[in-house]
């Protein structure tokens, strides 16, 4: 039997609203998708809210690896650990893996090492700080999936500059995380979060803060100061990432009262909240296409970015993560002018970008017709 099963792994929020899209239609060119969840992210407002708010299908397997404190070499030995009876099991002729989290890098070493190949969506985004947990996965999973799909002509380059093309197919294919948020977008302006905490359509900054090199006892007292100081001048919304305030607790730091802290929002729920803020500050890279595509200003609590065509465009600014030059750099987009400048810049949105994506999963198949698998789980000719 020709062997048309595809492996999906995931386990964070981008991943999954990244994914969604895609989920609902793999059936078209699979005969089976097989979806594990590695738990990675496991709260419910962090991973189940986001699987009931898109319509998607339970995982078919979850590893429950998530646990606070997790060191990240110990959380991806669980996942790879997890991972290799599955796909023994399973026998994938494909593995889809997205991003640049832990899950992404565990779901590609576990594939590759029993001989299944893997299609990495998102591939050639570049930071350029290896410092950056993230920056190391990516580069990682690059360099041993066979096909890489790359969301726009800069990532492609990166990819060539590595050598990439020598040992994977490159397509530029668009993100779907700009998909996803373009469907969710109508039913997002409808939510009664704004009217719920009373707040008034720009009459508000957003806010998100969760990576590590943030929240770090060296950098995270610097940002509240920023955002203290800039919700002297202007409400700012801060639904809290675990991670943040585990931090925050632990460093004693206190957020004014101009700061309205919440719990980790669902996906139509931040969409939402950020299409009626003035501007959107974050170091999320999801959040800053999300942003973007809704039309909001997006000022980036970061260095670099991996998503340099937003910075490119003119819809983002990188605003760094010290204090006082953060402050000031907020401030002075967050001026009338200036504002305005941010707000009507406009980045470009590839139509069907999932519809690309499954083309190349049907040409992988159709290309491989003659390759089942054994009992093994190896790709062999018949």
């Amino acid at each position: 039997m020709i062997n048309r099963t595809l492996l999906v792994v995931l386990g964070t929020r981008p991943e999954i609203i990244k994914l969604s899209p895609l989920l609902s239609r793999l059936h078209e060119v699979c005969d089976r998708v097989v979806v594990v969840h590695s738990g990675q992210h496991y709260s419910y407002e962090m991973d189940a809210l986001f699987f009931e708010e898109l319509g998607l299908a339970s995982p078919r397997y979850r590893l429950n690896v998530g646990a606070a404190g997790l060191g990240p070499g110990e959380q991806t030995a669980r996942m790879l650990a997890g991972l290799e009876p599955i796909i023994k099991r399973e026998q994938p002729a494909l593995t889809l893996v997205q991003g640049d989290t832990n899950t992404t890098l565990a779901g590609t070493l576990a594939s590759v090492k029993l001989g299944v190949p893997v299609m990495h969506l998102e591939a050639g985004c570049r930071s350029f700080n290896r410092a950056m947990p993230e920056e190391l996965n990516r580069v990682m999973v690059d360099h041993v999936a066979r096909w890489l799909l790359a969301p726009d002509e800069t990532a492609r380059l990166n990819l060539v500059a590595e050598g990439c093309q020598h040992q994977a197919e490159i397509h530029v294919v668009g993100s779907t995380g700009l998909e996803a948020c373009r469907r969710a977008a109508p039913l997002a302006s409808r939510r009664p979060l704004l009217e719920e905490l009373k707040l008034i359509p720009g009459g508000y900054l957003a806010m998100t803060l969760h990576r590590a090199e943030n929240t770090t006892p060296e950098i995270l007292p610097g940002l509240v100061r920023v955002i203290n100081g800039l919700a002297a001048d202007c409400p700012v919304v801060f639904p809290v990432h675990p991670r943040t305030g585990a931090m925050l607790d632990k460093l004693g730091l206190i957020l004014s009262s101009g700061v309205i802290q919440l719990k980790p929002l669902g996906y139509l729920d931040m969409l939402g909240l950020m299409i009626g803020a003035k501007a959107v500050l974050t170091d999320s890279g999801g959040l800053q296409e999300e942003a973007a595509v809704l039309g909001r200003p997006v000022l980036v609590l970061r260095q670099e970015t991996e998503w340099s065509y937003l910075v490119e465009s003119g819809k983002a600014v990188l605003v760094g993560n010290t204090f006082p030059t953060t402050l000031e750099k907020c401030r002075y987009y967050l001026q009338p002018g200036n504002l305005l400048t941010l707000e009507e810049a406009r980045i470009p949105v590839p139509a069907d970008i999932s519809g690309s994506i499954l083309k190349i999963i049907a040409e992988f198949f159709n290309r491989n017709t003659n390759l089942v698998t054994n009992g093994r789980g190896d790709l062999v000719k018949v």
